[in-house]
């Protein structure tokens, strides 16, 4: 029997301004054809692997727990650094925390239904974090598998547009034989290219027109679903925006030559990059310290603001007395192509700046155009030519899908964007 069915395609780090017929052809179809979110918002900081839990869960960092793309988790004398994109990471997690994400994702809601299926190119951070339980049939070149972690075939792919093609043809094959409730794709490109080269540029460029066709492929696949009879809602988007490289500010090593580590090395501060943003943990000597050391920071001119306490928490972060997080200078201007937007990177120790990566792709703070991902909604509930005009953002994306499902979505942060259109884009 035909059913309802849910799919999200992730062009990861896609920018609305670069939705074109011009650049990105199958998404300005997909944009007349639907409804197009004219001020959607991700999450802070504006980086993937966090994203990856906020769409999967529809909420934000203080509800599912993973504070960014990198985080801090305590230790004798202060504060190890870890990469949550790493293989490892997702069990060195659970076994800190004693459980996944707080929140479940969107796998694990309809796992009584049709079940779902997961391909993802990024992370196996951010491909773990969507799916915390292992309730999808999960496509990753790191680990495949079906529902329980039962191992499935692997694919061989990489972060790329080569990678992003073999993951979407599994997915491709995969949904129309499994016709699952929930699909969600999440492509590796433009990303990728974004960070390699200036934004604007003929790589950039290229990478999103071969991101744009793989979009082509899904959506065809979603038009076969509906002759079959089944009520498809297709959702076409990104986790975030991107800003151009300005600077590159050592943020940990600017702390201790201003007095605030006895050591570059000790682990009692610890800066905590998120690109365009980052968390600064203390701890011992260095927690009496923490209020001068938020003053100091506020005067720098590589930062463009420091949040703490309940502040942090009106941004959806999960507060706490040791730590603040400030976002990186930002501006409006342009870089060499005429893509406006820039933000200071953020990094720990070194202030290398590799001309080649000045004007290249940053994000993971709050500027205009790294905080600001694409949404586009085809089907039920959503008007061709539609706008949603009202405030959107990637934590509403889950309870959308419930929606079209007709599953409960209590206990998101985020609510159904059905109906919510109007007007012509």
């Amino acid at each position: 029997m035909p059913h309802p069915i849910a799919v999200l395609v992730i062009c990861d780090g896609n920018r609305p301004d670069f939705v074109t017929e011009e650049t990105a052809p199958v998404m300005a179809a997909l944009r007349k054809a639907g409804t197009w979110a004219e001020a959607h918002k991700g999450i802070f900081p504006s980086a993937t692997r966090a994203s990856s839990a906020s769409i999967s869960t529809g909420s934000h960092p203080v509800s599912h727990g993973l504070r960014g793309n990198a985080v801090a988790l305590p230790m004798m004398g202060g504060f190890a650094f870890h990469d949550a994109g790493k293989p490892d990471f997702f069990d060195t997690y659970r076994r800190h925390f004693g459980r996944g994400l707080m929140r479940p994702a969107l796998a694990e809601r309809v796992a009584g239904l049709h079940g779902a299926i997961l391909g993802s190119n990024v992370s196996p951070g951010a491909a773990f974090f969507h799916d915390g339980e292992s309730h999808a049939h999960m496509i990753h070149r790191h680990l495949s598998y079906a529902p329980g972690r039962s191992p499935a075939d692997p694919v061989q792919a990489g972060p790329g547009i080569e990678g992003d093609a073999a993951v979407t043809s599994r997915f491709v094959n995969m949904l129309l034989e499994r016709r699952p409730s929930t699909a969600t794709l999440w492509l590796s490109e433009p990303d990728v290219s974004m960070h390699a080269a200036p934004l604007g540029s003929p790589v950039h460029l290229a990478a999103l027109r071969q991101a744009d066709a793989l979009v082509g492929k899904v959506a065809e696949a979603v038009e076969r679903l509906r002759d079959a009879g089944h009520d498809v809602l297709l959702l076409v988007g990104s986790d975030h925006g991107h800003e151009s490289i300005s600077d590159v500010v050592p943020v940990e090593r600017r702390l201790f030559e201003a007095g605030f580590k006895s050591a570059l090395d000790a682990p009692d501060l610890m800066v905590v990059p998120q690109g365009g943003s980052a968390f600064i943990h203390f701890a011992g000597k260095s927690l009496a310290r923490r209020a001068e050391a938020t003053d100091w920071l506020a005067q720098q001119i590589w930062v463009e603001e420091v949040f703490q306490g309940e502040a942090l928490a009106d941004l959806g972060q999960i507060p706490g007395d040791d730590l603040l997080a400030i976002d990186m200078v930002k501006s409006t201007e342009s870089n060499v192509n005429g893509v406006p937007g820039f933000s200071a990177l953020a990094t720990r120790f070194s202030s290398d700046a590799d001309e080649s990566r000045l004007h290249c792709g940053v994000h993971g703070g709050k500027g205009r155009y790294e905080s600001a991902p694409v949404l586009i909604a085809v089907g039920r509930g959503f008007a061709p030519s539609g706008m949603i005009a009202g405030a959107s953002s990637i934590v509403d994306l889950a309870p959308t899908m419930l929606r079209h499902l007709g599953v409960s979505a209590d206990g998101l942060d985020g609510h159904a964007l059905q109906n919510h259109g109007s007007g012509q884009v």
